[in-house]
């Protein structure tokens, strides 16, 4: 097999990278590093960051559409080859988003390393999740959770949720409310679905890689970022997000006087929506703005992945839309440029007069 090669039966794809000179052969670690989704052919996910490390690495990346299901002979020869000229002590097996189920199963089937998962799916294709933008709903998939529930012995399993997210937080509810064996360390985080990227931004998973020595519960808990939101809520919260998917927005509206909306901004984001496809735009805009003003309030929100706080205002900016509110349409894009200043979608909108059908007060 060839370092950097390409399975012809599943499309999965591999590249071996030796630890660099000076390490000790034998004595170091191997990191099995899946990619996320959407990362082109030819490319890796996360190689960059690896790249700074003194590691041995198997960067694999597989079709979107396969998720990792099929391919575990693939895997396992490249892990093999990976082995072989690396003499790994110590493997870790690491993922996000689809690059976390591939971590998950890969490490769990295979009980020979440490794994460190952001943001797993358990059950595939099902709608408002990642997988079913490529898939659909598999039943059959295997569930790593039920499988890690199966295999009560073993090196540690790390499962990082971002509970502002429904799908991660149906993750991270049954997690907290099933039956887990002592290796399991689940971690519910202050966070949307793309909490490596959040953890990246503060340091954090630099800190994590480097040696693989440092506890990450400590290391978030540090910048705040630990969630000790109850099961229930998160819960009540991931049933939500689900039935809103499915096309079916009662749970959500249900919601609006929730005290848990106030604290978790997904879930205000979430009953916001709910409230948009029902026209109430006024009330929806209300959450909006309560959701904001919470963000704000607190210093570790300010660092929510960029891409999910511009949401919130995109969504708003939809809602005002919708409502032919111009004026307050006007006002939320004005507010929005001046947070985002390098946004070209927000810089290049000229308002919505003829959309909304009416003239902007003078």
């Amino acid at each position: 097999m060839r370092d950097d090669d390409t399975d012809p039966q599943t499309g999965l794809a591999w590249r071996y990278r030796p630890a660099p000179e000076g390490a000790a052969p034998g004595e170091g670690i191997l990191a099995v590093v899946f990619s996320q989704v959407r990362v082109p052919p030819g490319r890796f996910g996360l190689e960059r960051l690896f790249a700074q490390t003194r590691h041995a690495c198997l960067f694999l990346n597989g079709p979107d559409a396969d998720w990792y299901r099929s391919c575990d002979d693939a895997v396992d020869r490249a892990i093999a080859l990976a082995c072989d000229r690396s003499s790994p002590q110590r493997i870790h097996y690491y993922g996000a988003s689809k690059g976390a189920y591939g971590a998950l199963v890969t490490g769990l089937r295979r009980g020979d390393g440490e794994i460190h998962a952001f943001g797993p799916e358990f059950r595939l294709g099902r709608p408002g999740t990642q997988s079913g933008q490529v898939m659909d709903e598999d039943p059959d998939a295997r569930d790593p959770l039920s499988m890690l529930q199966e295999t009560s012995d073993g090196p540690a399993v790390h499962l990082l949720f971002g509970i502002f997210d429904a799908v991660d937080a149906e993750g991270a509810a049954r997690c907290l409310q099933g039956d887990l064996p002592a290796r399991a360390r689940p971690l519910t985080l202050r966070s949307s679905h793309a909490s490596h990227d959040h953890l990246y931004s503060l340091n954090i998973i630099r800190k994590l890689i480097t040696r693989f020595d440092r506890d990450l519960g400590t290391l978030c808990a540090e910048r705040g970022l630990v969630a000790d939101h109850a099961a229930g809520d998160i819960a009540r919260f991931a049933e939500a997000g689900a039935e809103f998917a499915a096309g079916r927005p009662n749970a959500a509206l249900a919601l609006e006087n929730d005290p848990y909306t106030a604290c978790n901004p997904g879930l205000g984001l979430l009953v916001a929506e709910a409230l948009i496809g029902a026209g109430d735009f006024d009330r929806a805009e209300s959450r909006l703005a309560a959701t904001q003003a919470f963000i704000d309030s607190d210093p570790v929100l300010g660092n929510l992945p960029k891409r999910w706080r511009k949401h919130l205002w995109r969504t708003r900016l939809s809602a005002r839309r919708a409502a032919g509110d111009a004026q307050g349409y006007d006002r939320l894009r004005e507010e929005a440029r001046s947070r985002y200043p390098e946004d070209e979608a927000f810089a290049r909108d000229d308002g919505c007069n003829d959309a909304c059908g009416t003239a902007t007060a003078s």
